[in-house]
């Protein structure tokens, strides 16, 4: 349920980032990839994958782009990410980072290479999928310090030094 309110969320943030009054490259950050992301610790690497196939479906029908090319980078995307995480037993700041930007970096090269196959030109070029892998990477920054900030705000040891101030 929690993913569920995580991906409807990370949604209106992406359409809300591509408002025509912000700078172009807030539009470049995809929050549903740190959605893909997060799923990569509860699900095995074929449900991320998923994910990733829901995700890229959403970017796409909300960007007025051709509907599929996104799903599939998204699922390649999300499966690497499941691979890479698993593999290396990613925890805490490093997960959030190193995910965020390889999920960015292999949805862009991936979404690049099917509209290449399908001979359709890109609606960005290099710039655009530098700005897209920053931003993203940017936001998976965030992520991990605010999770590390919740993680020391619910900490046993706060707790007991504020009791201890007390007495």
């Amino acid at each position: 349920m929690r993913l569920v309110a995580a991906f409807l969320a990370a949604l209106l943030l992406q359409l809300g980032l591509t408002a025509s009054h912000l700078w172009w490259v807030f539009a470049a950050c995809q929050p549903l990839l740190l959605v893909v992301v997060a799923t990569a610790r509860r699900l095995d690497p074929v449900g991320v994958a998923w994910c990733g196939l829901a995700a890229g479906l959403a970017s796409d029908a909300f960007a007025e782009r051709i509907i599929g090319p996104g799903g599939i980078a998204g699922a390649v995307a999300g499966f690497a990410v499941a691979l890479v995480v698993r593999r290396f037993e990613m925890e805490g700041p490093l997960y959030w980072i190193v995910g965020s930007l390889l999920a960015s970096a292999c949805s862009e090269l991936t979404w690049m290479l099917v509209l290449a196959t399908l001979g359709v030109r890109p609606d960005h070029a290099f710039s655009g999928v530098l700005a897209t892998v920053a931003m993203t990477g940017a936001a998976g920054l965030v992520v991990a310090a605010g999770e590390r900030a919740l993680r020391a705000w619910r900490s046993p040891a706060r707790h007991r030094r504020r009791v201890l101030r007390r007495l």
